[in-house]
């Protein structure tokens, strides 16, 4: 007879519950290989998305002085041309 020691399980099987949803979760030895496998492949799908980033340039940068004048004018603008177009309507 085989002890328990000497057994490979090949096959898995764990029960969860969350709340008042129940389920089983079942392992295979093999699937994690599969998924080694798999992550890897994962990897490689990186390099194609470091090509695409040669066509995505960066948006050009406005010099440090003009930002903060520009953060609040944009919002007074915005106000602004909102009363135009209101006016519009009602006088269009």
């Amino acid at each position: 007879m085989e002890s328990g020691n000497d057994k490979k399980k090949d096959h898995r099987e764990i029960t969860y519950q969350v709340g008042w949803k129940k389920g089983k979760i079942e392992w295979n030895e093999g699937a994690s290989e599969a998924l080694s496998v798999k992550s890897s492949m994962e990897d490689e799908g990186h390099v194609g998305e470091k090509r695409l980033q040669l066509f995505w340039l960066p948006a050009m940068s406005l010099p440090s002085w003009l930002l903060l004048p520009l953060l609040y004018s944009i919002p007074a603008f915005c106000f602004l041309l909102t009363l135009v177009l209101i006016y519009g309507l009602r006088h269009g």
